[in-house]
């Protein structure tokens, strides 16, 4: 008859092989060598990434978002804005646009945005020369490369803007709002030239935070009253989806396809929806609810980023051989 150690071994064995054989997470938090606040995250390819941080960081990875080095720029000022165009060719904005050649090491000032009042919120590169940029809640566009900006809209008195999204080349929509004592209210706009004419679309509902648009008539976008709004008209018209999950504020949206979606929110959870939006589950949830604010799904696994170092890698193997 076997002894008790004997079905002790074997227990421990048993579960030594389940521990062995179990699935990785589909989630792990990254490595910061340095701590950073994340306000924005951008990739140039599936191995190389950038952010800005508040309080003049920047930070880049090299091996897809797992692991990133923080530098400190001498810009004094928090960034909110980032572009990879290419390992070591990279762009930040806030109250003007900059651009590094030495992956993040020295920066120079691009045109003379930094005499314009207010702050970058978004911009969105159609090639090396061609530029769209909002700036506090006026959209810029910049034919040479950000060294000139002509002002082809600027925002008419309690319109206000902070996202851009081009789903082509041509169409694209600037997304926002306002909050104040009399409640909140959201603005959207569109071009179909490629950012050199805007036209404001009628949008009757909160404040809008995060946003998204998957082809030239199809986006979504949430409000501070913690609900989906869907388009297929390009703007035009807004139906509700649903709640937000879980109630939160939404402060980023991407989408892997038409129906694979992602979302992170100021409650520092990150969402994913494969049913566009119907259902939701949560992925991840700081312990500390830390504010995740930006998504970035150019190239590879998606990585999410927010406040005090909370960076998010997606760890699972795609069909490109991406792990």
């Amino acid at each position: 008859m076997p002894s008790k150690n004997h079905w002790a071994l074997l227990a421990a064995a048993l579960a030594t092989a389940t521990s062995a054989t179990a699935a990785p997470p589909d989630w792990v938090t990254a490595t910061l060598d340095a701590p950073c606040d994340v306000t924005d995250i951008d990739f140039s390819d599936s191995r190389n990434g950038f952010a800005t941080c508040a309080f003049s960081d920047v930070m880049t990875s090299e091996d897809g978002g797992l692991n990133w080095h923080v530098i400190h720029t001498d810009l004094q000022q928090s960034l909110l804005w980032a572009h990879a165009e290419s390992a070591d060719v990279l762009y930040a904005a806030r109250l003007g646009f900059y651009r590094s050649a030495d992956r993040g090491q020295t920066w120079t000032e691009v045109g003379a945005l930094s005499g314009i009042q207010n702050s970058v919120f978004d911009a969105h590169f159609f090639d090396a020369q061609r530029i769209s940029l909002l700036k506090g809640s006026d959209l810029y566009y910049s034919q040479d490369g950000g060294q000139n900006w002509n002002l082809v809209y600027p925002a008419e008195f309690s319109v206000y803007f902070s996202k851009l999204n081009f789903p082509t080349g041509e169409t694209g929509f600037a997304t926002g709002g306002i909050s104040s004592e009399a409640g909140t209210h959201g603005n959207v706009a569109r071009t179909t030239d490629g950012g050199q004419n805007w036209t404001l679309l009628p949008f009757k509902y909160g404040r809008i935070y995060a946003a998204d648009f998957f082809d030239a008539t199809h986006g979504i976008v949430a409000t501070q009253d913690m609900n989906l709004y869907v388009t297929t008209d390009g703007g035009d018209t807004w139906k509700v989806l649903g709640a937000t999950p879980n109630g939160d504020l939404l402060l980023d949206i991407a989408h892997r396809d038409a129906t694979h979606w992602y979302a992170v929110s100021s409650n520092g959870a990150l969402y994913e929806t494969r049913d566009a939006g119907t259902t939701w589950s949560t992925g991840y949830q700081d312990p500390d609810n830390n504010p995740l604010v930006s998504l970035s799904i150019r190239s590879g696994a998606v990585v999410a980023g927010g406040n005090e170092g909370v960076v998010l890698y997606e760890n699972r193997l795609f069909n490109d051989g991406f792990d």
